[in-house]
């Protein structure tokens, strides 16, 4: 009975916690929250600018120094960078579902 009543207090108290997290995903939540056209204009002119220039909008507010710092630190956390062997396995089946389906 003390688990249950453990279960309520944190279900009701805690049900908004994750709304307030999920505004910094991205755009999904911006579709979600109702603000489709705010989300695509936005969407696609940090597409454009990549596209023409070859940055992001941020890394035009950043330093050269802060864009190879960035650089490297995405580097070590890709896991393709730390693991060749299991990103080849990964890449390897995703071809064959994609092969699959095709087939469907």
């Amino acid at each position: 009975m003390k688990k249950a009543w453990i279960l309520i207090f944190f279900g009701l108290f805690l049900t908004g916690c994750y709304t307030n997290s999920l505004t910094m995903v991205g755009p999904a939540t911006g579709v979600v929250q109702g603000k489709f056209s705010e989300t695509a204009l936005s969407s696609s002119v940090n597409h454009v600018v990549k596209k023409q220039t070859g940055k992001t909008p941020v890394e035009h507010l950043m330093t050269e120094k802060q864009i190879k710092t960035y650089e490297k630190k995405k580097k070590q956390l890709n896991p393709c960078e730390q693991n060749l062997k299991l990103c080849n396995a990964i890449k390897t089946r995703i071809q064959n579902t994609r092969k699959l389906l095709a087939l469907n």
